[in-house]
């Protein structure tokens, strides 16, 4: 064992043992807090939530917090002492009062849940390194449903009641008598109803009378729907609830705010002579949150007789604006940083429009290239239009709609290529009352000018249909569920779908005089492709802000005819980088197998038409701005036998390459990168600074694949970025 290892053991031994307080203490340490249940330990945070003895933050083993505290000297108050203290964690001790209140905690959460006569017991285990709490619960019998009724005091209600009671969950013999799911059940009763017009009616007036005399293990339960209480002159007065009617529905907005004909037409307006609905004025002020001309917007509801008057109050955002900010990037290995300046106009002609001018700009340095300081930069100004609802669709089913046309023009400059990109888009934006964001893009027109291409570069491109003038040309659909939460659960789903040249392809063959692909437009070429993407990410969410992040993404490309070889620069699929597989720096990595002398002989950008990727990530607090993390990433890209067989590049010609660098099942493990490695990310406040370092495990481009200790320098990046990868 050499002299690094020895020293690396010395001094993990000495923090384990430095990071135990057995030595400050007068009173039992608390180490560790656990539950069992029924004689089995369980993290069920239902119940770990309610505890308030909560040991200190371990970070593998080691209480690194705790000892940092018992670095300030006792009984001193000098900054180096204080700030000791404020940025270490004082020593959790034995509390009776705190377990006492734990205890009556536990049985009360215990008898939410239905277990009507719980026990709980605490047992302390004192040891060398501190002292381990349990506290031991005995659930007892489960009291369960045995008959559920519903009864109101108000007749006009009594014809819903069936229909209620029809749906209702607790309907079902044997269910657990849960708090929760009695809460829920008046949530539900009280939305049906007041969407068939009982505006009176909430969730107060929802009551359960529970009846287990004589069977504790059986519950008989009645919802009870008592009538409304009216505050009126001469006191309170009990009126049965009735269906109120909306007669006038206005609007009430300042004068400043000067909205025209078809603006108002634009608002989301409730029906006049309809029952009031609670389920559409919550979709009505969705709608409005979703205008950028209105700050906020909200209904206020007066009783006159028997109907409602409804006013729409609104208060306008800003006119006009100018935002700006920066920040750094960390791309296809350019380090450098770029900012966007956005000059805003909300309702420039009283239609609620939005309008926008945006200034974007960055520098960069690439450290493969030390000529000069910044080797490449870009600029980019986009206008666009946006205006509420979808264009041509004024009854769309949604929570929240708008459209936006945009056009753009940029200049993309590195020291291999100069390139301008035009581009105009006609996109809608939907979200559905499922919370589901859709993003509709009937007409997206990317045009590309290539200035100029360094030769050698140009020369080891396989991808050289991203590297010439080209036309895109092709709708693209987006789909979200932002967030599906479940206890400590928390994911996300989003898969896209685009296509071009599809339509174009076929006026071609048809209308066109043009024999020999691939077909142009006006000398241009167009791309021809069919692109799918997927990707799924999860986050569970610990003890002492520790949690585990997961994502998965696959995506595939298949090129049509006049695209021959593989897609254009812009949409094909790469692998590396800050967000990526770490191990590796972006474009230097895939497709499949693809041997490492072709990237140092021909300065190959990897790019592949299929992608599959899977990520783990454990982050654990260090402080209270810095994060550690431990990762894990695996995948790549390959290319499918169709691409290779229409591609000129020479490479390609190698059956072993072909072999290597092309997508089959059973290579997929050998064909496939994995890494490992640590992370940094601090947090200053409105954004994170992050640093990663990968180890590549399993590197497919090498003839030895697995990592060797020796090659560490050779066989690990660095990767730097903003935000956390996923």
């Amino acid at each position: 064992m050499g002299r690094n290892h020895l020293l690396g053991l010395f001094t993990l031994f000495l923090l384990s043992t430095g990071c135990s307080p057995r030595q400050a203490l007068n009173a039992p340490w608390v180490r560790d807090v656990s539950l069992q249940i029924d004689g089995r330990k369980t993290q069920n945070e239902h119940y770990t939530e309610v505890l308030q003895v909560r040991p200190n933050t371990s970070v593998f083993g080691v209480f690194p917090y705790l000892w940092i505290y018992h670095q300030a000297r006792v009984n001193r108050t000098d900054p180096w002492d204080n700030w000791l203290r404020r940025f270490g964690e004082k020593p959790v001790l034995l509390d009776s009062l705190l377990i006492a209140k734990d205890k009556a905690q536990l049985s009360l959460r215990l008898k939410q849940d239905g277990y009507f006569y719980p026990a709980v017991v605490e047992e302390f285990n004192q040891g060398r390194h501190g002292g381990r709490l349990t506290y031991n619960i005995e659930q007892g019998p489960l009291t369960r449903i045995s008959t559920y009724d519903m009864m109101s005091m108000g007749p006009a209600i009594e014809p819903f009641i069936p229909e209620l009671y029809n749906t209702s969950p607790l309907t079902h013999t044997g269910q657990a008598l849960r708090m929760e799911l009695l809460d829920a059940e008046r949530r539900r009763v009280a939305a049906f109803l007041q969407d068939k017009g009982f505006f009176t009616l909430g969730p107060d007036a929802i009551h359960f009378e529970l009846d287990t005399l004589d069977h504790p293990t059986q519950a008989f339960v009645k919802v009870r729907i008592d009538n409304w209480n009216r505050d009126t002159e001469y006191g309170p007065v009990e009126e049965p609830h009735r269906i109120w009617v909306l007669r006038q529905v206005k609007g009430d907005w300042p004068s400043a705010l000067q909205i025209h004909p078809r603006g108002i037409q634009r608002l989301p307006w409730l029906t006049t002579g309809q029952p009031f609905k609670a389920s559409e004025v919550t979709r009505s002020t969705q709608k409005l949150h979703g205008i950028p001309a209105i700050q906020s917007g909200k209904w206020q509801f007066d009783m006159v007789g028997d109907s409602l008057n409804a006013r729409l109050q609104i208060t306008p955002a800003p006119r006009v604006g100018l935002t700006w900010k920066t920040e750094g990037t960390t791309l296809s290995g350019i380090y450098g940083m770029q900012s966007s300046l956005d000059l805003f106009d909300h309702n420039p002609w009283g239609g609620l429009e939005h309008l926008n001018l945006t200034l974007s700009a960055g520098v960069g340095a690439q450290l493969a290239d030390s000529s000069t300081l910044f080797n490449t930069y870009f600029v980019d100004l986009e206008g666009g239009l946006q205006w509420p609802g979808l264009w041509g669709w004024a009854d769309a089913p949604i929570q929240a709609g708008s459209t936006r046309l945009a056009v753009s023009v940029g200049r993309q400059y590195r020291r291999e290529f100069d390139r301008i990109a035009l581009r105009t888009s006609l996109k809608y934006n939907a979200t559905t009352r499922k919370g589901n964001i859709l993003e509709l893009s009937p007409l997206d027109i990317t045009y590309i000018d290539l200035r100029q291409v360094d030769s050698l570069f140009y020369s080891a491109l396989s991808i050289k249909s991203g590297f010439q003038d080209i036309l895109l040309v092709g709708p693209r659909f987006r789909w979200v569920r932002p967030l599906l939460r479940k206890g400590r659960w928390e994911g996300r789903l989003e898969g896209s779908l685009e296509s071009s040249g599809i339509g174009l392809d076929l006026w071609m063959r048809t209308a066109s005089s043009q024999q020999n692909r691939p077909y142009r437009i006006a000398g241009v070429p167009y791309a021809h492709y069919v692109r799918a993407e997927w990707d799924a990410r999860a986050l569970y969410f610990g003890q002492h802000r520790n949690s585990w992040a997961f994502r998965c993404t696959y995506g595939q490309l298949y090129t049509l005819a006049n695209t021959p070889g593989l897609p254009p620069f812009e949409r094909a699929f790469f692998a590396g980088g800050s967000n990526d597989l770490r191990g590796w720096q972006n474009f230097r990595l895939g497709p499949g197998a693809m041997p490492m002398g072709v990237f140092d002989s021909t300065g190959y950008l990897g790019s592949g038409t299929l992608k599959a990727l899977a990520q783990i990530e454990y982050r654990f607090a260090l402080s209270k701005s810095l994060q550690g993390a431990i990762f894990t990433d695996a995948g790549n890209t390959w290319l499918q036998e169709r691409n290779i067989m229409t591609s000129s590049w020479s490479p390609w010609q190698n059956p072993s390459i072909q072999e290597a660098v092309t997508f089959q099942p059973k290579n997929i493990l050998k064909q496939s990168a994995w890494d490992a490695g640590i992370g940094l990310r601090y947090d200053v406040d409105f954004f994170i600074i992050r640093a990663d370092w990968g180890l590549q495990i399993h590197d497919p481009r090498r003839s030895n694949p697995w990592f060797s200790p020796k090659n560490v320098r050779t066989q690990s990046t660095l990767n730097l970025g903003l935000g956390l990868p996923f």
